[in-house]
């Protein structure tokens, strides 16, 4: 794309995202829902455009964003990762217990897909991976399956991970409310005995001052290099060196060259930031801001691929996707409920909240969720949760790595997958259920056991 075309890419999509947030600044549903501007934006785009109303001219160019910014969303993941023993110790159950549900979405899912499209022929292969892309990974992960996908040829595959990924999303919210006011009547929540109440700015609106807080500082003087610009820079230093890597290790091996380029900013960060704490460069990192250069990135492709989704391959399978959507929940809540009540010990319910809201929408759905059960942000969830995705953090590969599998078949993908899942259930219930753990306290602090 010329510079010029991005220009005026960025001042529309600028357009549609304002659209979007006053929409969702007047709409409570929207903002009881947690449902993005960007993609409440993009929705827009798609009815102004040529597709529905064509009012408005949607840039052919919007498609080829979310392929792109992805990379940089991939990139930061890995960064700041670390590793506490003592919050390891205290929170480590919710680990194994996470990643069964992802793993079982992961195989189920791919298994599900076979047999829903015995009856829907139409679906391209390996869409019922997209349980896991979509539900445990959001929006973010799902544009980034997609992408590969379309690497061969399959371009319906952003229609259908942007439109699961919205299905999980609302489900995670009006799903997760039921449940915790159904384990709040039982006794199970332990800090509430009703769903708590939160603040309208909670939910929209501006931050009052006193809760205002800083996105990023400045760790060099501004006339130095601009603090957003020297984030970036770290960013575009990984995928660099996850492109070398990658490059060269196509010289040995001819299926590198078939790896996306989301894989170079994962494995590039992965080493970069090891080697920025040895030599002490780390000072000149900002977590906060890598962070938002992300986010920003992720608003992008939300808005962009939403704005470019195939309505008339959705309208043709909307009901197996519907029918998938609903499967994958009423199979990620059960198991949820059932394994973490036998498996988890403190504040089992809390860390089940925040695990249906993670594998049903995203991150934040799962905050949600534990502050409607836990207002006052006194229970380890959140931060067992950040556990996880510090152990794991090399699962953010697979939406890389399972649309290249499935293209040779679908036994590797869902062999993986089982195996991860049994595995783990096998150390959650044997170590786990069997040997409770006494947590001594929590990330702020608080006693919390004996």
């Amino acid at each position: 794309m010329e510079v010029k075309a991005v220009y005026n890419d960025l001042i529309i999509i600028g357009l549609f995202l304002f659209a979007g947030f006053m929409i969702r600044e007047r709409c409570r549903v929207l903002q009881k829902l947690f449902i993005p501007a960007s993609l409440i934006g993009g929705v827009v785009a798609l009815l102004l455009g040529p597709q529905v109303l064509d009012l408005v001219p949607i840039p052919k160019t919007f498609g080829k964003y979310p392929g792109s910014m992805v990379n940089i969303v991939m990139a930061a993941i890995s960064f700041g990762i670390s590793l506490n023993k003592k919050s390891a110790t205290n929170m480590l159950d919710y680990t194994p217990f996470l990643h069964s549900i992802y793993s079982m979405q992961m195989w189920v899912g791919i298994v599900l897909g076979v047999v829903i499209g015995f009856g829907w022929p139409g679906l391209f292969k390996g869409w019922g991976s997209f349980g896991v892309f979509c539900f445990e990974g959001g929006h973010g992960n799902a544009a980034a399956a997609a992408r590969v996908f379309a690497n061969y040829g399959i371009n319906e595959a952003m229609s259908v991970g942007m439109l699961l990924a919205t299905f999980g999303l609302v489900l995670a919210m009006v799903v997760g409310m039921i449940l915790a006011n159904w384990g709040i009547r039982k006794g199970y929540a332990s800090y509430v005995k009703e769903v708590a109440v939160q603040p309208a700015y909670f939910y929209g609106g501006p931050q009052p001052k006193e809760k205002q807080q800083p996105i990023g500082h400045s760790v060099t003087a501004g006339f130095n290099i601009n603090h957003l610009a020297l984030q970036f820079m770290w960013l575009a230093i990984s995928i660099s060196i996850g492109r070398v890597l990658v490059n060269g290790l196509g010289l040995v091996w001819k299926g590198a060259s078939m790896m996306p380029g989301m894989v170079q900013g994962i494995v590039g960060s992965m080493i970069l930031w090891p080697i920025l704490q040895k030599i002490k460069l780390d000072r000149f990192v900002d977590l906060k801001i890598i962070k938002q250069i992300s986010g920003f990135c992720l608003e992008i492709i939300i808005l962009t691929a939403t704005a470019t989704l195939k309505l008339d391959f959705l309208a043709t399978y909307i009901v197996p996707l519907v029918l998938f959507t609903g499967i994958m929940m009423v199979l990620t809540g059960g198991m949820i409920f059932f394994v973490g009540k036998r498996t988890l010990d403190y504040e089992w319910f809390e860390k089940c909240m925040m695990a249906f809201g993670v594998c049903m929408g995203n991150s934040a759905t799962g905050m949600a969720l534990v502050r409607a059960v836990d207002p006052d942000n006194i229970s380890v969830a959140p931060a067992s949760h950040g556990l996880y995705n510090t152990i794991f953090c090399w699962k953010h590969a697979f939406p890389a790595l399972i649309p290249i599998w499935i293209q040779t078949g679908y036994a590797l993908p869902v062999g993986i997958g089982m195996v991860m899942c049994f595995g783990c259930l096998a150390v959650s219930f044997l170590y786990f259920g069997r040997h409770k753990i006494k947590v001594y306290g929590s990330m702020t602090g608080n006693i919390t056991g004996e």
